[in-house]
């Protein structure tokens, strides 16, 4: 009897976050003019499945209860599959609604540095080569944003996006 309720409860709140994942995802196609596809895309779902998702065809319930009925011989497709756990999900969508908003420029591109620094170890120097740059201005902006002008943050901004964009596509 408890188990019961357990599953009960499990499957009131899932499908209570579905709805909220599916409205948040209505959001996205609205304000931002993101349509599934673009977001089967960028979150790697498959868009087949994201789509019945949204016309409520399936649900994260069903998927994550199926997976008992898979041996170990078959837990690594499960996990490379194209459906996505609901919390990642949650977020990615959060983040391109009202995550990317709430970030100002110029601390975007210090966490992308920051990236670069610590997952690739690149030395501000590096960057400042990449972005024309001294050293110095380089230094300046990670103490102090407004330290140095827009163009010169631009140039940053440029190089070290672009190094990041190049170093994750070649990591993965």
């Amino acid at each position: 009897m408890e188990i019961k309720i357990i599953r009960q409860s499990v499957s009131k709140n899932i499908n209570q976050n579905d709805c909220i994942i599916r409205e948040d995802i209505q959001n996205l196609i609205k304000n931002y003019k993101i349509e599934l596809k673009s977001l089967s895309k960028i979150t790697g779902i498959d868009y087949v499945w994201l789509k019945d998702f949204m016309d409520e065809k399936n649900n994260f319930l069903d998927f994550f209860t199926n997976l008992k009925n898979f041996n170990e011989k078959n837990k690594d497709s499960i996990n490379n599959s194209n459906i996505p756990n609901p919390s990642y999900l949650s977020n990615m969508i959060f983040m391109l609604s009202d995550g990317i908003l709430m970030i100002n420029e110029d601390d975007r591109t210090k966490g992308v540095i920051d990236v670069l620094i610590s997952e690739f170890e690149i030395k501000y120097e590096t960057l400042a080569i990449y972005a024309k740059l001294e050293l110095e201005d380089v230094q300046n902006f990670m103490n102090d944003t407004h330290s140095i002008s827009i163009e010169k943050k631009y140039k940053l901004a440029v190089a070290s996006l672009f190094l990041h964009y190049l170093f994750k596509r070649l990591h993965n």
